[in-house]
């Protein structure tokens, strides 16, 4: 087989929420930039009928712009996006036409002078004395090595990082168990009006975890008939009750729906695969086939136990599963759950959080959730302890369990996004290493492409 010989300034593997802000950044900024996508489109988890939650606080003030914020503009201009709406168990919700999504992310990508490679994998990774020279890529029986001065990992689960050798947690501490990935689905026909009825008849349904910090007086039928657009997660009591009676076909304990700007349509974030590492292959293939097999037995249930759904029908299952979790790599600095619980926004900040502590139970329980405050993602959480010229960007950089339960929401990766591809950028520019940039002059240059690094007073 023949191999094919590239070169670029900064190779980025991984075209999801990380991974696309990280490229366009870094061409905006001079650096010559391949972004290399599995998939036949870019997006990952942003094509998987899921919502953006957290751009705001829980007080409802902003926390992330940058091309997050940009991205939602360009698809608000086509129809294709709501405002960012408070939500009292959320912080806050956007939703969007993950279609029209995907036009735009190219547009911004070509509008940006990135190049793109689909259909492609990463297959190995070229380290020479703790320097990353180039990676193997692979698509359709073509073999691809490509050299970069900064390679960035956004696949998420840190593909690249593994390949190279760098060093990596999994799971919880102590227990080392995962969060569960979900194989998403859409749902036709679906009167959510007669859902929420129905809620508003028993409140308790509303509450949905037992470590719940939100005020069920606030997130409950009247906040969603005041805000069609909006996030359900609710039915605890009736879940638990069916699964007292062995009627549910699946392992957690409340139905969450995603309300799409078609009428009559839901996105359906309800299934769960219990311990599934989802940076396993083998792993993942039974995950998939899981949630294909649980989805036509969880609509039977829905259509004979929820009002509102007696006559909904499946209109599309994704086709990836959803992974919340899997590596976090070691960094220059590591983000930790203390960090967050104090609220703190380190000197080197380049990227806020606010989003909660949403941990889905490994084992087959409920989810843990906490508010928070505004927090700071220092620039070296971005920068590999143990490879000189590799960057992560998404849910994969370093930090611990608990902090990447509230720190993998998309409008937050986006922002780490937008980090990376500036360091990157700035490493080319100044011919240094990621580690060596001045973390000052990277924060002015996120700030004139308008991200957000301090917290609203």
């Amino acid at each position: 087989m023949k191999t094919l010989q590239k070169k670029y300034d900064v190779v980025v593997i991984g075209g999801g929420p990380g991974g696309i802000p990280a490229a366009i950044a870094a061409s905006r900024n001079g650096a010559k930039v391949l972004l290399v996508e599995k998939n036949n489109c870019l997006g990952g988890n942003l094509t998987l009928g899921l919502p953006l939650l957290g751009y705001l606080d829980m007080d409802g003030k902003p926390v992330t712009a940058g091309f997050a914020q940009e991205l939602v503009d360009a698809l608000k201009e086509r129809n294709a996006c709501t405002e960012h709406i408070f939500c009292p168990n959320h912080n806050s919700v956007t939703l969007y036409d993950h279609e029209i999504f995907k036009v735009v992310a190219f547009e911004k990508c070509i509008e940006a002078g990135v190049d793109i490679l689909l259909h492609t994998q990463i297959l190995d990774a070229n380290v020479d004395n703790g320097r990353l020279k180039s990676v193997t890529l692979f698509g359709k029986a073509n073999r691809i090595e490509v050299e970069a001065k900064v390679f960035i990992d956004a696949t998420g689960d840190g593909d690249l990082g593994y390949l190279s050798g760098a060093r990596y947690s999994m799971g919880q501490k102590d227990t080392g168990i995962l969060q569960p990935p979900t194989v998403m689905f859409t749902l036709g026909n679906v009167d959510t009006d007669k859902t929420i009825d129905f809620v508003a008849t028993d409140p308790e349904q509303m509450r949905f975890c037992d470590t719940i910090d939100t005020d069920i007086n606030k997130y409950n039928a009247e906040y969603f008939r005041n805000n069609p657009y909006h996030v359900f997660v609710s039915l605890r009591k009736l879940f638990l009750e069916l699964k007292a009676k062995g009627e549910l076909p699946v392992d957690r304990d409340t139905l969450i729906y995603i309300k799409s700007l078609i009428p009559g349509e839901v996105h359906m974030n309800c299934t769960r695969h219990l311990g599934i590492d989802g940076s396993n292959v083998q792993d993942l293939t039974r995950a998939e086939i899981e949630g294909h097999l649980q989805i036509p037995k969880l609509v039977e249930t829905l259509k004979k136990h929820v009002p509102g759904f007696e006559n909904c029908y499946i209109t599309k299952i994704y086709s990836n599963i959803g992974v919340r979790e899997t590596r976090r790599f070691a960094g220059i600095t590591e983000v930790t759950e203390n960090n967050i619980m104090n609220g703190e926004v380190p000197e080197d900040t380049v990227a806020l959080g606010a989003y909660i502590i949403d941990i889905h139970d490994g084992e087959g329980g409920g989810t843990i959730v906490k508010h928070i405050k505004p927090y700071g993602i220092p620039y070296g959480c971005l920068v590999s302890k143990d490879i000189d010229n590799l960057m992560f960007s998404g849910r994969c950089i370093s930090m611990d369990a608990v902090v990447m339960s509230s720190a993998r929401v998309m409008p937050t990766c986006m922002a780490i996004g937008d980090a990376a591809g500036v360091g990157a950028a700035l490493a080319v520019k100044h011919d240094i290493l990621p580690g060596e940039v001045d973390v000052n002059e990277a924060r002015a240059v996120l700030r004139k492409a308008n991200a957000i690094l301090d917290p609203a007073v």
